[in-house]
């Protein structure tokens, strides 16, 4: 059984704008199963009921089909509630964004000889295996890291975060980015609040921006946020400014970020980790 409600095509980018901001929300566990069986691979996933979901993008046509429950899905013609039992054809390049009405279990059949789960991904979408959900680089998993690490953060200096907000948020001690420098770009964070973003792609050695100039946060000062794999560094001048450096390749609309305990070390007015009397 399947229904369609009145709306128009769901875009690519649209999809991929829902999930910036499903990404900044509570996540959910939706368990994963692999099945193979000569020339075929299956991945089926259980999404519970309420939970809103997005696929990768597939390069491959293939099946897909409902085996229990029931799922408001994007399709070609618009949205579409599917019931189980339900198989509908996947185009390639498609990158859908589903409803659970009910418990469902929804499963995509591959035609390959791959067996490893890392490799199958890699072939059948535009992916890795450790980005989607559950793996160690998916976005949501790696942003709950880098906030369970700022809060281990905060205990090692004795802070609070009501006190580390009171720092941050004073406009006194902030600057606005000098004429010319815009590698970076303010967005939406999925580790806390806002963050800053990389313009273009960086290497390794590249200077990102300054942090901070004349005893003055500039926006990057003010808006990078931790990591416990950071992707840039802050580094001393002589004159007494900070500056950023990528420690590491940063893509293109990457968001750029800082150990805060680095930081701290060349800049951290004053305050060191509790026990520390150096």
């Amino acid at each position: 059984m399947s229904d369609v409600v009145e709306t128009s095509p769901v875009t690519l980018d649209q999809v991929v704008a829902l999930e910036r901001e499903i990404q900044r929300l509570p996540q959910v566990d939706c368990p994963v199963r692999h099945y193979f069986a000569p020339g075929m691979a299956a991945r089926e996933m259980t999404i519970p009921a309420g939970v809103v979901i997005t696929g990768a993008v597939h390069r491959h046509e293939h099946l897909c089909t409902v085996s229990k429950g029931r799922i408001l899905v994007s399709t070609d013609e618009g949205m579409k509630e599917l019931a189980a039992p339900c198989t509908i054809v996947s185009k390639p390049g498609a990158k859908r964004v589903g409803y659970a009405i009910e418990e469902t279990v929804w499963t995509t059949y591959h035609a390959t000889d791959t067996t490893d789960i890392d490799q199958l991904i890699e072939e059948i979408t535009e992916s890795t295996s450790a980005e989607l959900i559950g793996g160690a680089n998916n976005v949501q998993a790696r942003a709950q890291r880098d906030r369970e690490d700022y809060s281990r953060f905060l205990v090692e200096y004795g802070l609070t975060q009501e006190y580390v907000s009171l720092l941050v948020e004073n406009e006194l001690d902030q600057i606005q980015m000098p004429h010319g420098i815009d590698t970076l770009v303010r967005g939406a964070s999925l580790i806390a609040g806002y963050g800053m973003f990389a313009r273009d792609a960086l290497s390794d050695g590249d200077l990102i921006a300054p942090v901070r100039i004349d005893d003055k946060r500039t926006p990057a000062g003010r808006f990078i946020n931790h990591s416990v794999n950071p992707n840039c560094r802050f580094v001393a001048m002589p004159n007494g400014d900070l500056m950023a450096y990528a420690c590491k390749s940063i893509g293109m609309g990457d968001e750029v970020t800082v150990d805060y305990r680095q930081a701290m070390q060349v800049n951290g007015a004053g305050f060191k980790p509790l026990g520390d009397k150096s």
